[in-house]
């Protein structure tokens, strides 16, 4: 399954999918995590030392090639093999998971950079390496840019993270708008930072009237923040922490949502509404 997690920047989506990422692997094996953003920091989520992520190389914009099919059909095919990718620019995280980071702007000066090569490479490695692994973990850059330029066409579903208040919600609204018209099979709200019963009670009201669906919810939990003060991922300073917890369930039901007897019905998952 190809998972991505999208949102407004500062709602959290980096933790969810690093410690997502971490919780697939010990449940199901072997990951593949992409950081999509241009501003990366998913190594850290992960739980890889900042020393250490300060050195992964990041992958080139020539990576991925336009092969025009036959038929006249145009494609992105990935200009090295799976193996060589891995070996090149791939940094290892805890529990096995192999991280791979998207490239910089081109230019890298402020205000000349542009992003739509990076798009373009994210977008096919999702696709070819769509057989690596049991999943694959694509943290996508915060705001709508990527969307709009289809680049989690390719994926099987999209995590679309929010927090309680009414901005925050409005902006996953238009994203999980914007994912619907790629026709991403599976695209759900995961609320995050949920303070009390009246957090969750305005997050379930929005997405009611806007017939956004709730894969679950993540309560605000200062371990989250006390992980950070001490670099150290979640998952690592405080497993059996709430927020960590409702990640785990999380990622049941997305376990759940790959297996054959419920891949067609997100009832079966539990998901609201």
């Amino acid at each position: 399954m190809k998972i991505a997690t999208a949102g407004k920047g500062g709602s959290g989506k980096t933790t969810i999918a690093g410690t997502l990422s971490r919780i697939l692997a010990r449940k199901q094996g072997k990951i593949l995590a992409i950081d999509g953003d241009p501003n990366p920091n998913l190594a850290f989520a992960l739980g890889i030392p900042t020393a250490a992520s300060n050195t992964i190389p990041s992958i080139p914009s020539s990576l991925m090639q336009v092969v025009e099919d036959p038929d006249g059909g145009k494609r992105l095919v990935m200009s090295i093999s799976q193996e060589e990718l891995i070996s090149n620019y791939a940094a290892g995280a805890p529990d096995g998971i192999d991280l791979i980071v998207m490239g910089q702007p081109a230019h890298g000066s402020a205000g000349s950079g542009c992003m739509c090569a990076s798009h373009r490479a994210v977008r096919g490695l999702i696709g070819e390496m769509s057989g690596y692994g049991e999943h694959t973990v694509t943290d996508m850059e915060a705001g709508l840019e990527h969307l709009k330029r289809g680049t989690v066409r390719n994926v099987d579903v999209m995590l679309v993270v929010t927090e309680p208040y009414y901005r925050s919600l409005e902006a996953a609204e238009r994203t999980i708008s914007l994912g619907r018209e790629l026709e991403i099979p599976h695209v759900y709200v995961v609320s995050n930072k949920v303070k009390n019963k009246s957090d969750q009670a305005a997050i379930e009201s929005f997405c009611s009237r806007h017939n956004l669906s709730i894969l679950g919810m993540v309560p605000h939990d200062e371990t989250f923040i006390e992980a950070e003060r001490n670099e150290r991922s979640p998952i690592d300073f405080a497993p059996d922490s709430p927020g960590v917890q409702a990640i785990s369930e999380i990622a049941s039901k997305l376990i759940a949502l790959d297996s054959p007897q419920t891949r067609q019905k997100d009832e079966s998952l539990g998901v609201q509404p």
